[in-house]
């Protein structure tokens, strides 16, 4: 037992010799947010100082079940020191159902970000054009905002 216990204690200080590198610090948040007719939900980004994963969040129009529209996009941004950067966007045109999409995902080498806790904001804005309003229609969904959450 006595001897267990000694090999345990080494792999524990060899395994944590290891992780001493701090560019392997990676961050994984998982964003909501909502406006007036959108909710955002399980919107997830995540990053490490190599690479950026964004996406697989659900946008939902409120009491709504179907809306058709001849388009629909979203951008999502990030703002580190007053400087707005495009982290993923998409969109679709043509008539389509607008109440319910994904945002589908978004990887790639991380030049825009390299540590979250430079990060000051968040956010999401969605563009919509319909028949029941004219010209283009916008909100902005506050996904992260550094001064509220800290």
């Amino acid at each position: 037992m006595k001897r267990l216990l000694i090999s345990l204690t080494f792999l524990l200080v060899v395994l944590s010799a290891c992780n001493n590198d701090e560019s392997t610090t990676s961050y994984y948040l998982s964003l909501s947010g909502e406006s007036n007719h959108w909710k955002l939900d399980s919107y997830e980004i995540v990053m490490s100082a190599n690479e950026i994963k964004a996406g697989y969040g659900t946008l939902t129009m409120k009491s709504e079940d179907k809306h058709m529209a001849d388009f629909f996009g979203f951008d999502v941004y990030t703002v580190i020191d007053g400087t707005k950067t495009t982290l993923h966007s998409g969109s679709v045109s043509g008539e389509t159902d607008i109440a319910k999409e994904t945002t589908g995902t978004l990887e790639g080498e991380s030049k825009n970000l390299t540590e979250f806790p430079e990060v000051d904001k968040i956010y999401m804005e969605i563009t919509w054009n319909d028949d029941r309003t004219d010209g283009d229609q916008k909100e902005r969904l506050v996904l992260y905002n550094k001064d509220k959450n800290g």
